[in-house]
Parts: C-alpha cells; structure tokens; sequence
C-alpha cells in the first residue's frame, strides 16, 4: 500500500498541563483543525485560570499526599504536583521536574499529610478502591492527620489524572474541590473520586 502523502510525526511528551495545551494546538495546526484546536484550549486555559484563581483567595494551604501506586507506594510528579499546587495545595512530595517517585511508609507517616489522594495510575474507580487496603493496614495509619479528619479520597485516574489530555482539567477542578471545598463545590463530576468514608460505610 502506497500512501498519498509523506506521513508527519509529531512526538507528543508533556510533562505539564500548558504543555497539554500546547500540544493540542500543534495537531490542529497538523491536522488544519487549528480554528478548533485554539477554542478548546480556549475553554480549557479559562478553567484552568478560574481555578487558580479561586484557590489563592485562601490562605490555607494544606499538605497533600497524591499517591499514584499503593504497592510500591509512589507519589506522583509533573503535571500531578502542579495540578495540587494549582488547587491551592503543598505536594508532600515528587516534583515538578521530575517524574513519579518512589516512597516508603517511614516517609508518609513523617510528612503528616492533612490529604491522601489515591490515585493510581491508569486505573478507574472501583479498581482503584481495591487497593485502599495496602494503605489502611499500615502501622500508623489511622493516626495520620488525613485519616482522622476524614479527608481520604479515591480518584478516578484513568480519567482524569493518568492521561494527559482535556480532562486534566476536570482533575484539576477535582482536585480544588477535595483540597478547597469551603470554596469550590459541584466540581466533582459522578464515578470521579470518593471519599474513603464513604467507601467502606
């Protein structure tokens, strides 16, 4: 088979979300999608900004703990830490810089994260709550600061914050909610995140 045209590689590697955004820009004008390509992340950079905005009115800024594997327990980089920092949160750990890193329990129970997100990478909901139990029978565990004020939750990674795409953006305004809810409400769309309270009740 012959093709008509020359084929155009385009390597798509972002490690934040203005460089999602970037990259869509870049297929439109590829794909000579560029009108549509300039209103989506339009859309997507007003919510994004929103967001940002919101949050800095508080001056809270509680420790998150944004777990993307439960068994080796990592925490999540990149996009992921900038999207905590985004919703008005301080990472515990990973970077901005770098990618994914590995932790030990040692290192959690020291860090007395006020939010544990789990997240684990590329899994939905209902598979990611399976592995709440890798978490929940570790010595120390009900002592932690997140743990006793209730504020465990489970995300939809899958969705929204594994693959870098739009619907980072509703992580992100997922994450708001779960971080900032004396300010933001209704961002959590169905079958996004649960709270821990609310999966073995």
């Amino acid at each position: 088979m012959v093709l008509r045209k020359e084929p155009q590689v385009i390597s798509l590697d972002p490690k934040y979300l203005g460089d999602v955004l970037d990259d869509i820009r870049r297929v439109g004008q590829a794909t000579g999608t560029e009108d549509a390509a300039q209103a989506l992340t339009g859309r997507m950079q007003a919510r994004i900004d929103a967001v940002v905005e919101r949050a800095s009115r508080s001056a809270n800024r509680p420790k998150v703990l944004q777990l993307e594997w439960a068994d080796p327990l990592m925490c999540g980089g990149h996009w992921v830490v900038e999207m905590v920092e985004m919703a008005g949160g301080i990472s515990c750990f990973g970077s901005k810089e770098t990618g994914a890193l590995r932790l030990d329990w040692a290192q959690v129970m020291s860090s007395q994260p006020e939010i544990i997100m789990l997240m684990p990478c590329g899994f939905d909901l209902d598979r990611a709550k399976e592995d709440l139990p890798l978490l929940t029978v570790q010595d120390g565990w009900d002592s932690l600061p997140a743990v006793r004020n209730d504020r465990v939750y489970v995300i939809d990674a899958a969705a929204y914050t594994s693959r870098l795409g739009p619907r980072l953006v509703t992580g992100l305004e997922i994450m708001a909610e779960i971080i900032h809810p004396e300010i933001f409400s209704g961002m959590i769309p169905d079958g996004g995140a649960i709270r821990l309270s609310e999966v073995v009740s």
